[in-house]
């Protein structure tokens, strides 16, 4: 059998809603075809409007269907708590990473992790697992990006940043050289990381400050 020949995997898309259009784009444009999308895990898609169909039921329905999975969800806790699950039903994560995405010599990408359009990786750098990397994202050489964390479009991290697990960058944020973001964090949009942000902490600004009653 010629790699040409062989089937696609089974692939189930956790969530229903923009992140899982932007996800079916991706995999209908992978050289080869490695995957086919046969449903969409969402209790919630009822009240949503778009196209993501068949839809299969809740995310509850992982444990019974025996594909491939990725998860198409923005909230970093939501992910954390699904990779638990799956990994309890033994379930297989898909990695994807769009054609236009570029990763340099040294980069590792856990399973799965998702890469959008456009995203730059530098040397030697390390992406967990279950990350969402929104397009046109640009993480610097030496990083470590861990579990479960989300990059939201055009966020920018300097070399040597330390992402925490499930963590949050918001749209055009920039993350100085050699900073960490703690666990659970949320770093608004635009906002402008000149020192260390706690974990559970919620910044925004220029420069990044607490947000006040958060």
């Amino acid at each position: 059998m010629t790699a040409e020949q062989i089937p696609p995997r089974a692939l189930v898309v956790v969530g229903a809603g923009a992140i899982a259009r932007q996800i079916r784009s991706l995999v209908n444009g992978l050289a080869g075809a490695p995957y086919r999308i046969v449903g969409y895990l969402d209790a919630a898609a009822a009240t949503r409007t778009g196209d993501c169909t068949p839809l299969l039921g809740g995310d509850e329905e992982l444990a019974r269907v025996d594909a491939s999975y990725v998860i198409a969800i923005g909230n970093p806790q939501v992910r954390r708590r699904l990779d638990i699950s799956a990994s309890a039903w033994n379930r297989r994560p898909a990695t994807l990473v769009h054609q236009s995405s570029t990763l340099d010599d040294g980069v590792t990408v856990g399973a799965g992790t998702v890469l959008l359009p456009g995203v730059r990786i530098q040397v030697d750098t390390h992406v967990g697992r279950h990350v969402l990397v929104n397009a046109n994202v640009v993480i610097g050489h030496d990083c470590v990006v861990h579990d479960h964390a989300v990059l939201s479009p055009l966020a920018m991290l300097g070399g040597g940043v330390v992402v925490e697990a499930a963590a949050f960058i918001g749209a055009g944020a920039t993350v100085l050289p050699e900073r960490m973001i703690g666990f659970g964090a949320i770093v608004g949009a635009g906002a402008v990381i000149t020192r260390d942000v706690p974990a559970l902490a919620r910044v925004a600004g220029v420069p990044a400050k607490s947000i006040a009653g958060a």
